[in-house]
């Protein structure tokens, strides 16, 4: 088997040329969450190299997307984020309303008639929606979303991500290609090394596989998440603790993630792990430990009116711990809540690449709120980052580093 990479795609401006010619064209990436754009005239930029695209919350109520730039002389029309009635041109002044439409030049009787029709309107770009996520594609003749998901969007529906909402939201410009940071969270290869102070918590072996153009892995015989370990019985598994000391040990899991990343875990599963030890029955066995902390935090939750999904053990199974969709999105699903990840290139600079963290949760039914979105390169900020993002960040810089040697 042919296992040769070619090093230069990670560092090369004309490969990164390639990329934004023949990759980001083609795909369906996304933009942005649907809550983002709750309000008429809500709308979001992205810049994928030279191009900048805005996605509005028209007046009407639906969702449309746009390539950002004036017809007349190709001036930028938005930046960020934010709420417009209208969008006006800063340039000479002309203006579309949220579909799109054109409805003033300025000066128009000047052009004697130049200008006129589906020429004055903005040029709209394919928008579509998944799992609460809008994605735009820049190709006219792509299948539709759905078929470009396939089995991940499949496998990821019993967790309704659509009905999540913002928890946090941070992101920063990582000193390394895109596709370097994207590929630390591909697999659970790394896991017992560079975040080696899990492993007082027990060990994982993980099994990923591709799925279409995608690709997923699974914890194969886990202690810690056992609701998604998929073997097939061709490991042996190890060997598995008694009730209270796997409680104990699940409580002091779960309390490091939340102090540490705080995602991965909603805060209900980490109350009802903390209170296990002290309410588990002494008939209890090992396989009641995880039932129980799930049960205990589902009734939490929809005591604050949370309700859970009905997600079986073989959906869970399925669901596994982290999807990566391709080319540059990153999703780690548990029933409540999810961690997302999101790389893209910096501009024409191969060596840098914007990265986007958020956790995503269920809410109780009405509640709104509102997220930040906070940049920080520092990569020694443990405050902001948590050690377990940082563990990742760190190890990305020094690959991109050494990928470029002889």
């Amino acid at each position: 088997m042919n296992t040769h990479v070619v090093k230069e795609s990670y560092y090369s401006r004309e490969y990164l040329a390639r990329e934004y010619d023949r990759l980001w064209p083609r795909v369906w990436q996304s933009v942005c969450r649907e809550e983002e754009l709750l309000e008429a005239g809500a709308y979001v930029t992205y810049e994928i190299g030279a191009e900048s695209i805005f996605v509005m919350r028209s007046a009407a109520g639906n969702l449309r997307a746009f390539h950002n730039v004036c017809q007349h002389r190709g001036r930028r029309l938005l930046d960020g984020c934010g709420i417009a009635e209208s969008i006006r041109c800063p340039f000479h002044g002309w203006r579309w309303d949220t579909e799109g439409a054109n409805t003033h030049v300025t000066f128009a009787e000047d052009w004697a008639g130049a200008l006129e029709g589906e020429d004055l309107g903005l040029q709209a770009v394919r928008l579509d929606t998944w799992g609460g996520f809008v994605f735009i594609c820049l190709d006219p003749d792509a299948g539709p979303l759905l078929e470009y998901l396939g089995e991940a969007a499949e496998a990821l529906a019993p967790f309704e991500l659509d009905k999540m909402r913002y928890r946090w939201r941070k992101w920063l410009k990582l000193p390394a290609n895109w596709k370097v940071a994207l590929e630390a969270f591909n697999e659970g290869y790394h896991v017992s090394i560079t975040h080696w102070p899990l492993n007082e918590f027990g060990t994982s072996r993980f099994v990923s596989r591709a799925a279409g153009i995608h690709g997923t892995f699974a914890a194969d015989n886990s202690r810690l998440r056992p609701e998604s370990s998929s073997s097939d019985g061709t490991r042996e598994a190890p060997p598995m603790p008694q009730a209270q000391e796997l409680a104990r040990t699940m409580a002091g899991f779960f309390r490091f993630l939340k102090e540490n990343i705080d995602s991965n875990m909603s805060d209900s599963m980490v109350y009802a792990a903390q209170a296990l030890p002290a309410t588990l029955p002494e008939d209890a066995t090992a396989a009641d430990v995880m039932p129980a902390i799930m049960q205990a935090a589902r009734q939490i939750d929809a005591a604050r009116g949370v309700q859970w999904p009905d997600i079986t053990p073989q959906q869970y199974q399925r669901g596994g711990i982290d999807w990566h969709l391709f080319p540059n999105t990153v999703l780690l699903p548990m029933a409540t809540n999810c961690l997302c990840y999101r790389a893209r290139p910096d501009g024409d600079d191969p060596d840098s690449c914007i990265f986007e963290v958020a956790q995503i949760e269920r809410l109780p039914e009405g509640e709104v709120r509102a997220v930040d979105n906070p940049r920080n390169d520092d990569l020694q900020d443990y405050d902001f980052w948590g050690s377990i993002l940082l563990q990742d960040f760190q190890q990305m810089e020094d690959t991109h580093r050494g990928i470029k040697s002889s």
